[in-house]
Order: C-alpha cells, then structure tokens, then sequence
C-alpha cells in the first residue's frame, strides 16, 4: 500500500508558528560579528605597525645614545689631556715668573764675563790676574737691585773663590738700605 503525498498533507494537522519571527535588531547580530572581526584585523594590524616602527625607534635612539656616550669619553679623554697640557703650560709660566727677577741678573753676568772667565753652576771661576773682573760683575749685580749679603772671598790653589748670598731690593719702595742707613748715622 502507497501512500501519496496528498494524503500525507493531511495527515499533518496545522500548527501555529512556535516561535515568532526575529525582530530586526537581531539581524544586526552577524553585520555586527563581521564587523567586528573586520576591526580587530585592522586594530591588530595597526598595533602590530606601531609595535614594529617603536622596536625600531627604540633602536635607533639606543645606538644615538651609544653615539654620544662615545662621544662623552672622547670628549673626556681630550679634556684630560689638554688639563694635563694646561697643568703643564701653568708649571712652566710659574717656573719662568719666578726665575723672572733673576734673568736679568743672570744676562748681565754674563755679559760682563772676560773672554777668559766662564760660568759653572753660578759660581765665578775668573783669570788671577784680573781684578777688574768681580768689581765689573758686582757692579751689574747692584745696578740690577741686587745686593750681597755675607760675602767670602779666599783663595783655593792660587784661584779667588767669591761666594755671597744676593738679596733683591726693590727699587720702587722708600726703605733704605743698610749701606744707606749708616751713611745718613755718621752723617750728622
């Protein structure tokens, strides 16, 4: 025995709908679902860009920061050299500002010397025979304001031996010397 379809339809008896259709917010639930997927790839994809230029940025900021750190120690190291020239430079000017007051001492000693005299550690080594000559030479000293002070003279193996201590008055100041000083008491 067949059935037919007719028959079958009406064996089913007519239902009411279970459920009633969906209202319309509800279809925006997949537009929503796409959409939102479509703003994670773009958000992600635009956090993955940022991340990638501020790794590089990072980078690079750290070998500018290597750069000038080098450039910190060259810049140190040649400081300390030119503190060191400077250190230098300062020794000398203090060594030759010292030495100042006795250049011209020195220069007019020299001038003074006999072609048969010569200097050695500023000691006077000087012909016999001639007198003449440390009377010229203390004769410069005391124009240039220098003034002895406890001299000797002896002689060693037939050679005069002069030592005396030099003492730098100033031409400037209104004291007087001693050599003046007992001039003016015998002076009445």
């Amino acid at each position: 025995m067949q059935i037919t379809a007719a028959q079958i339809d009406d064996l089913k008896t007519d239902r009411k709908d279970i459920m009633p259709p969906l209202p319309m917010v509800f279809r925006l639930v997949p537009i929503l679902f796409y959409g939102a997927i479509a703003f994670t790839l773009i958000v992600g994809s635009s956090a993955f860009w940022n991340a990638r230029v501020a790794t590089q940025r990072r980078d690079a900021i750290r070998e500018k920061i290597a750069a000038v750190k080098s450039e910190i120690s060259q810049t140190k190291s040649s400081r300390a050299t030119l503190e060191a020239r400077i250190r230098e430079a300062t020794d000398l000017e203090n060594w030759v500002l010292a030495s100042m007051p006795l250049q011209p001492l020195v220069v007019g000693i020299v001038r003074s010397m006999a072609p048969n005299s010569s200097i050695v550690e500023l000691n006077l080594e000087r012909d016999a025979d001639s007198d003449k000559q440390l009377e010229q030479t203390l004769d410069v000293i005391r124009k240039m304001h220098y003034r002895e002070f406890s001299p000797t003279q002896t002689r060693v193996r037939g050679d005069l031996d002069y030592k005396a201590s030099l003492l730098w008055q100033n031409p400037f100041s209104k004291g007087q010397t001693p050599e003046e000083r007992a001039k003016q008491a015998v002076e009445p």
